[in-house]
């Protein structure tokens, strides 16, 4: 009885760690045995090739882009995040029918438990200006791991990765932005692990509405490698070019505050001494277009500086204002020009009754009284004809100033929209040049 209590107990402990481990043998395989085996000298913290170089391929099967942020600077994509890598280490022999994985034409990849994990090596994946990284989850985590009889590992999750792209809004909103996601290792350098891209997201797969138009290029040479910690590491992904789409931008900014401007010409067809209507006019117009800057200002991502919408709209204030303050020097001259006259007919009536200087035949003493009425009648009429002349050539003064600033103001207009225009057409094909001399 006692002999059998002690080797019941000693067939548990020998089967203990099969139970621990789920699938996996801590035992060399025997022959014929099917099955995930890891040798008994296996070391999960050991690179699978020590003498040469690991190479773990990198995959990203885009499924969307949900976000792209201007505030702070980060593109969120929805993925199936896959790390492929080969370990000669482990003894395998799977089932040659069971789940199959095809991928890159190859097939022989059979999905094992997930408790294989903690056992195997495993690459210390780093993913450069990484914000966040989550993995979905349903009534588990969706991952799994598949494993083919080559020792080729497959590790692959539904995630949804957050990182950091360095935007410059400057020229915004005709603005590009060259952003890279990258995919390195944290403790090896570029001779222990090399990573490989297995290829790049197509833009189709992208179902959001986004402020971009979004193109996916291979990453440059530039970027395939980066050093930290005085070593040089090696680094797998691709580069994503974000053009903005002017659309949006040009029906509810651009056109508006264009129009606003050409309407403020028409207030130099207005009569000066229609006070009212003109200035009720270019009041209005300034006001609205101070609300637009206000909108912009609040909706604009962050820059150094103007950016290209601001000064545009900003112009387009300067223009206004300038047609605001040419009224006003025109009125300040209406204001002198009235004083003027007031002062020269309070003057001329002081000399009653011979009024506007007119002098009286043989002395102003010896005359009648009805002669020196008519005279007195007679320089007020000469005074207000004066008057009238002089207000006539005044407000034709200010017609011909009008006219002119009708015809300067559009020049000018025309004049700054070929110089903006042109500069940020020059800036677009710069960086579309760039981009594509860097990516040959």
């Amino acid at each position: 009885m006692a002999q059998e209590c002690w080797l019941v107990a000693w067939l548990f402990l020998l089967h203990l760690p099969i139970q621990l481990k789920g699938t996996i043998t801590v035992t060399e395989c025997t022959q014929g045995g099917r099955g995930l085996c890891l040798p008994k000298e296996y070391q999960k913290f050991d690179l699978p090739s020590p003498n040469k170089t690991t190479f773990v391929t990198i995959g990203i099967n885009l499924k969307d882009i949900p976000k792209i942020s201007d505030q702070d600077f980060s593109i969120t994509i929805d993925t199936y995040f896959n790390v492929r890598w080969r370990d000669e280490r482990l003894l395998t022999q799977m089932e040659p029918k069971t789940q199959e994985l095809s991928s890159g034409g190859e097939e022989g990849l059979t999905a094992v438990n997930l408790n294989v994990l903690p056992n195997l090596w495993i690459p210390d994946i780093e993913i450069l200006d990484l914000m966040s990284f989550e993995t979905h989850k349903v009534l588990s985590r969706l991952e799994g791991v598949w494993i083919d009889n080559s020792g080729e590992v497959l590790y692959a999750m539904a995630s949804k990765i957050t990182f950091i792209c360095q935007m410059n809004f400057n020229a915004f909103p005709v603005d590009i932005q060259v952003c890279h996601f990258r995919v390195g290792s944290f403790n090896y350098p570029y001779k222990k692990i090399t990573f490989i891209n297995e290829g790049i997201p197509r833009a189709e797969d992208i179902k959001s509405v986004l402020d971009y138009q979004v193109e996916f290029n291979p990453l440059p040479k530039a970027k395939s490698s980066y050093i930290a910690l005085g070593m040089n590491y090696s680094a797998a992904g691709f580069e994503l070019v974000l053009t903005r789409k002017m659309s949006f931008y040009i029906i509810t900014y651009y056109l508006p505050s264009g129009l606003f401007v050409v309407v403020s010409w028409i207030s130099f067809l207005v009569n000066p001494e229609v006070v009212p209507g003109r200035m009720t006019m270019l009041v209005t117009l300034f006001l609205v277009l101070i609300n637009i800057h206000n909108t912009i200002q609040t909706n604009s991502p962050k820059a150094e500086g103007f950016t290209a919408i601001k000064t545009w709209i900003i112009a387009c204030i300067v223009f206004v204002f300038g047609a605001l303050l040419e009224y006003s020097v025109i009125l300040f001259l209406l204001k002198l020009e009235k004083i003027k006259s007031t002062y020269i007919s309070m003057k001329g009536q002081s000399g009653c009754p011979n009024g506007g200087g007119v002098a009286v035949a043989g002395g102003g003493g010896g005359a009648p009284p009805e002669a020196k009425v008519t005279l007195w009648t007679k320089g007020s009429m000469r005074l207000e004809g004066n008057v009238a002349r002089r207000k006539g050539t005044a407000n034709h003064r200010f017609t011909r100033l009008d006219v002119s600033f009708f015809v300067l103001f559009p020049i000018l207009f025309i004049m700054f929209n070929a110089i903006y225009w042109s500069s940020v057409m020059y800036w677009r094909w710069k960086i579309n040049t760039d981009v594509l001399r860097i990516e040959h």
